[in-house]
């Protein structure tokens, strides 16, 4: 429970133990993540960093997806830094206090820092910041999903105290705050308007945006006058090195083939099959990060037939052979995570693997049960003459959707085939998959529905009534769960880690016994690096890239 009297934080207590795996391998021998350095780091050199996906935009205020956290944390800075073991450090906050009711949030800010474009940051550009996250023309289905549901009010007190109010308690928000979702940007900039923030938005950290090539790369410069590094970067004052070309390769074999020959300096997430060949090259130096949150997965929606009917989801899973699909499409490289979280996110059960294991049995009685007791010629059930039909909708740009995954899809439905089910795969333009999240009505069975989190509380952004209506799209299987709320809301209100376990921990219970949703695998940051490209890292709240500290050895 909350401290009697307000507490001060300058090295913040831990609020949630964030379990990761963060390992680093090259030549099979190296166990840091990087090869031993021949001296103090030195100034200067470019790089390419080469990833997947190119970001819709990059203001991570606006949409918030995973790409552009990734780039965003390069340029923007946060108010805190969250570490390795789920304590939270002073960033652009030099520190804060909390009311002893929990509801307010006094953050004295960094004095003397700047944006790109010259303007201070102070508490006012701090609250400028989060009218932009939760105003609708933002657009910040991210953003709003964690703050909208908590958030009163938000002023500047004075020039370096800035005040943030909630209308419940919300034991998340600092863990929270740490993301590049909610960096800190130039309300000169925001002012701009969305469409030019997108394309150049304006921070204060080590790296300034100078152009954005749609298509090709985002370069970014070194910040000279980088005064604001997080209390846990290897190092104060500006990056070591001068320039980074952040280009989009959507294919993964020549992302590869890029680090292996230079045309790259450090690659993320190559296909499964270059992963072994990968930490086997002496050259290079592979991180890996798992992240906390929603593992990788199918949401199936409860608001419409099929999947309106438990004992229909139930079955679904339970037919679905998911362990042996992943492994089957992903060649080994990542283990089944079926959920109801992540393996890595705290208090996570490990005692419901059952409820999602293969019984192709028990598949057939509970379908048997909801009535889908008819074949037609195709061996498909059918009820009161309509087929068990199952739409999965997914990207069809392979950025989001590699080929790896399609594969998984391909044998999922061959496993439902074998009970009766009908799953019928359908690819969608990226736009229009985005705009489904949105839409109960697009889908019966959305893929790619993960959620990268630092804390339990995903549990309530994914499937609370409150996330509908904060921002509709985050809870994937649209469930309205009145026990869920419940316990969600009296988790976020306790800081008492033995009663948030019990309360996160029942919360599983009924999200793996109602099937909301089947996980596939877990969401990894991994990342391929040459052996001269030194201290590169990956921070814990959303497992993005760090290049603040990275060097290139002579």
């Amino acid at each position: 429970m909350p401290a009697p009297s307000a507490a001060r934080f300058l090295l913040p207590a831990v609020t949630f133990t964030t379990a990761l795996t963060l390992t680093a391998c090259g030549g099979g021998s190296d166990s840091s993540s990087s090869s031993a350095p021949s001296g103090p780091p030195v100034s200067g050199g470019s790089i390419v960093y080469a990833t997947d996906r190119e970001p819709t935009c990059l203001d991570p205020h606006n949409f918030g997806d995973m790409p552009q956290t990734y780039v965003a944390r390069q340029y923007l800075d946060s108010l805190v830094s969250e570490k390795p073991d789920g304590s939270v450090v002073p960033w652009l906050a030099d520190s804060w206090e909390i009311s002893p009711d929990g509801l307010t949030y006094t953050f004295e800010i960094k004095q003397g820092v700047k944006f790109h474009d010259g303007t201070p940051l102070d508490a006012e550009a701090v609250h400028a910041n989060f009218v932009h996250i939760l105003d609708p023309a933002t657009e910040s289905a991210t953003d709003a999903g964690y703050l909208r549901p908590y958030y009163e009010s938000s002023r500047a007190v004075d020039p370096s105290t800035f005040e943030l109010k909630l209308k419940s308690p919300y034991s998340a928000l600092l863990p929270v705050l740490s993301q590049a979702f909610f960096g800190i940007q130039s309300p000169k900039a925001m002012a701009r308007g969305l469409e030019e923030n997108c394309q150049s938005p304006v921070g204060t950290g080590p790296f300034i945006v100078k152009v954005w090539n749609r298509g090709q790369s985002v370069e970014l410069d070194r910040n000279p006058d980088y005064n604001s590094a997080p209390a846990d970067a290897k190092h104060q004052g500006p990056a070591y090195l001068d320039h980074v070309s952040w280009k989009f390769i959507e294919d993964g074999s020549v992302r590869a083939a890029a680090v292996q020959g230079r045309d790259a300096d450090i690659i993320f997430n190559p296909p499964p099959q270059q992963v072994a060949p990968l930490k086997a090259d002496p050259n290079l130096v592979t991180q890996e990060f798992t992240h906390t949150g929603l593992p990788n997965g199918i949401a199936l929606n409860t608001s419409r037939a099929p999947f309106d009917d438990t004992k229909v989801r139930q079955a679904f899973i339970h037919g679905s052979n998911a362990e042996a699909a992943v492994k089957s499409a992903y060649l080994g490289v990542y283990e089944w995570e079926p959920g109801p979280v992540s393996s890595t996110t705290p208090y996570f059960k490990k005692d419901l693997r059952g409820f999602y294991s293969y019984d192709k049995d028990k598949a057939n009685a509970l379908l048997d049960e909801a009535g889908w007791t008819q074949r037609d010629a195709d061996g498909f059930r059918t009820k009161d003459g309509k087929r068990l039909t199952a739409e999965l909708v997914y990207s069809a740009d392979t950025g989001d959707t590699p080929p790896a995954d399609v594969t998984l899809f391909q044998n999922i439905q061959a496993a439902e085939k074998e009970i009766g089910f009908d799953v019928v795969l359908k690819p969608l333009p990226q736009d229009q998959y985005f705009a489904a999240f949105s839409d109960k009505n697009a889908y019966d069975g959305l893929t790619g529905a993960y959620w990268n989190s630092p804390t339990p509380a995903v549990l309530s952004i994914v499937y609370s009534t409150d996330s509908l209506k904060a921002a509709p799209g985050n809870n994937m299987s649209w469930v309205e769960n009145p026990k869920i709320d419940e316990l969600v809301r009296a988790a976020a209100a306790t800081t008492d880690t033995a009663e948030q376990q019990r309360l996160y921990g029942e919360t599983q219970d009924i999200v793996a016994e109602q099937a909301y949703q089947l996980g596939l695998y877990p969401v990894l940051t991994r990342l391929v690096a040459k052996k001269k490209l030194q201290d590169v890292w990956i921070e814990p709240s959303e497992g993005e890239p760090v290049l603040h500290d990275a060097w290139l050895a002579p």
